[in-house]
């Protein structure tokens, strides 16, 4: 994600994002100099940039020529974060829905799979179980040194035990892509993660939770045999 991204995330358009980035680099412009710089249409600088007014981004100085220039950007961002403190103030007073312990959900693309396996990693009270390759175990291990902090049994099955201190960690190959997480022995989500086709499965389905626990068993007994070996 850039900063254009970013500020179309927080609400603003292509126009305004890319007008409110020029101004910052450049300082207070009129409607034509800022047309010319980023190449927009006159007519649509104009619009982007009362817009971008409208919306708190940039102000307007009146004068023989109206002139525009930008919102600080520490201002810009205390102010969108006020706005969005307000939204999700509202949104998480939403009723709950309770999904039933026998559904399977599937979940697609690797930022609804990584935010799922973060909340799950987040409301885990007990212990986690987690088994994936190394490089996209870094994705969530904020999340699991903070659970590793609460006091949470942390037992990790990957590719690198490198740096692990504080967890029980058990080194195996492991390729990029297939991933196994059990929290509180409740709350099963497998899956694979790639860049296309990512795809998970969540589920709180007991038989489901049993067959990927004693998966994960397994799979420990058998590194233990093979260290004991060697």
């Amino acid at each position: 994600m850039d900063v254009i991204d970013a500020l179309m995330q927080a609400g603003f358009t292509r126009h305004e994002s890319v007008l409110y980035v020029t101004l910052c680099r450049e300082g207070e412009l009129t409607g034509y100099e800022a047309s010319k710089l980023t190449g927009i249409p006159r007519s649509n600088a104009y619009l982007g940039l009362a817009g971008l007014c409208d919306k708190g981004g940039a102000y307007k100085i009146s004068g023989e020529t109206a002139q525009y220039g930008p919102v600080p950007v520490n201002e810009l961002v205390d102010n969108l974060k006020r706005k969005f403190s307000q939204i999700i103030k509202v949104i998480d007073e939403i009723p709950k829905v309770n999904i039933p312990k026998d559904t399977f959900v599937t979940i697609n693309g690797n930022e609804h799979i990584l935010n799922k396996m973060k909340n799950l990693i987040n409301e885990a009270q007990y212990r986690i179980y987690i088994s994936m390759a190394r490089n996209q175990l870094e994705l969530v291990l904020k999340e699991l040194i903070r659970a590793k902090e609460r006091g949470l049994k942390v037992v990790m099955i990957t590719s690198d035990c490198t740096d692990m201190e504080g967890f029980i960690c058990y080194m195996s190959p492991k390729k990029p892509g297939s991933f196994r997480l059990i929290t509180d022995s409740s709350n099963v989500l497998t899956g694979h993660l790639s860049e296309i086709n990512a795809t998970g499965l969540f589920s709180m389905n007991k038989n489901m939770v049993d067959v990927i626990k004693d998966s994960l068993t397994n799979e420990i007994k058998l590194i233990s045999i093979e260290n004991n070996q060697d």
